[in-house]
């Protein structure tokens, strides 16, 4: 038998062979012991998943009292820009530097339609839902026309030019659009509506037709210039519109007036010795206005007469937001600033407390005032006892964000690649009332039981049982 034989080169192979495979194995065991990732980490990767998704995400908002309702993607070319958004009550519309307007249903998210306003030259002011007979119209206001949309699809009914060009996104007031324009005035823009086959059929009967969904004719809708008022200055904010009173405009001019909502005379006007440049907010009778006299003055819509003034030390330019029994302002080097809306006798107003939250009010929740910031991109709660910012978050991707109302408003928010988010309050100012029972249908039986409970309260005979029930029922 011959002795087993290995060369100094192989053996040194065999060697080299036998460390490597130690090593693998090291490696395998040591991975193999490596625990599986803890619920933090995992925690951790769904909170970025959801920031990356979400404009704003459930966990930043949940602090500040809001919930998540939906998220959508406003559809648009792939080089296309959403540059504008309009909430109209409980209207939602975007458009994008094509001339694009999108509408999207305010309680799911769903995009209802797409209408092109046939331009993208013309700068878009604002979308205003209008009703007009029997049906509504969306109508876009741009700097040279107004563009009418049919509401439950998107389809172009007509363009209109404009005489005057505005300043301002419009205010909707029953069947008219207003706005300032720039040259001082306030536009009435008035939606007629008539069905084309009608009007042809009877010239000689001016006014004797109507627009009737039920019949397959063209419909045909209009925004046209119905009147004006003259303001002096520029009016730059949108008019607001108070029902049972009018429409509120302020100019740079240095103006405030209150004009009929359907004749466009004025009413009473309001004149200080600097411009207006900041949207009022009306509550309770009272419009609340920030000026450049350095002035929040809280003028009686009644009497155009001011009720208190409170001074600043420099010129007021920030929104103010009255609700309940606060105003709230954003001040130069003072920071937000809440009023009463009672001072009382006091003619100088009653502070209650500043905070140094940033922004402007935008609504205000059972959990307290909601605040936005355009320069940090950055949400607030503030509490209403003392002012204390209870919960911040940044959205650094919301360009636009708006809320539906003064009180428990549903807040939007649209960023710039067309994706948009709706926030509720969790817990609202306002108490949900319980939709009414609908009322049972009569039966036989029913009208039976009824009629004999008569009789027996007209002095008839009644057997025990019917006797008994009557005694249970409440």
């Amino acid at each position: 038998m011959k002795p087993f034989q290995i060369s100094i080169p192989a053996s040194m192979m065999l060697i080299a062979n036998w460390l490597i495979t130690c090593s693998l194995l090291a490696q395998d065991s040591l991975q193999s012991t490596e625990p599986f990732p803890s619920s933090k980490q995992n925690l951790d990767i769904i909170k970025a998943q959801a920031e990356a998704n979400f404009i704003a995400s459930p966990q930043s908002i949940t602090p500040l009292g809001l919930r998540n309702l939906w998220q959508t993607k406003v559809p648009s070319k792939s080089a296309s820009r959403i540059i504008g958004l309009s909430l109209d009550q409980t209207q939602i519309f975007a458009w994008d530097e094509f001339g694009i307007v999108t509408r999207v249903q305010s309680d799911s998210g769903v995009v209802l339609w797409q209408g092109s306003t046939q331009s993208k030259l013309d700068k878009i002011f604002s979308v205003n839902m209008v009703p007009a007979g029997i049906t509504a119209a969306a109508v876009a206001l741009t700097d040279s026309n107004t563009i009418a949309f049919e509401d439950s699809n998107g389809t172009l009914l007509a363009q209109e030019s404009l005489r005057r060009v505005p300043a301002t996104a419009g205010a909707t007031s029953g069947n008219y659009v207003v706005f300032g324009d720039s040259e001082g005035r306030v536009i009435w823009m008035k939606l007629v509506e008539s069905n084309i086959r009608d009007v042809a059929a009877k010239r000689t009967a001016a006014g004797d037709y109507d627009s009737n969904s039920k019949r397959g004719q063209r419909r045909n809708a209009r925004c046209i210039e119905a009147f004006g008022a003259m303001s002096i200055g520029r009016v730059e904010t949108p008019p607001v519109v108070v029902e049972g009173f009018g429409i509120v405009t302020v100019s740079t001019g240095g103006e405030i007036a209150l004009f009929d909502a359907n004749n466009s005379k004025p009413i009473w006007k309001y004149k200080s010795n600097a411009p207006f440049v900041s949207k009022p907010s009306v509550c309770d009778g009272i419009a609340y206005v920030a000026g450049k006299d350095q002035s929040l003055h809280a003028i009686d819509l009644k009497s155009g007469e001011s009720k208190w003034d409170w001074f600043n030390e420099s010129p007021l330019t920030n929104s103010p937001l009255a609700v309940g029994d606060m105003v709230l302002l954003q001040v130069p080097e003072q920071g937000l600033v809440a009023f009463s809306t009672a001072p009382g006798d006091k003619v100088n107003g009653v502070v209650l407390w500043k905070s140094k939250a940033a922004g402007n009010a935008i609504t205000r929740t059972k959990g307290g005032f909601i605040t936005w910031d355009d320069a940090t991109r950055t949400m607030n709660l503030v509490e209403t006892k003392a002012g204390g910012i209870t919960a911040t978050a940044k959205f650094p991707n919301a360009k636009w964000v708006a809320a539906t109302d003064s009180m428990d408003g549903k807040i939007v928010l649209l960023c710039e690649d067309g994706r948009m988010q709706q926030l509720n309050p969790i817990e609202m100012m306002k108490p949900v009332m319980a939709p009414k029972p609908a009322p049972k249908t009569a039966t036989p039986d029913m009208e039976a039981a009824a009629t004999e409970n008569e009789g027996a309260s007209q002095g008839e005979p009644a057997n025990d049982a019917d006797a008994g029930d009557a005694e249970s029922t409440p």
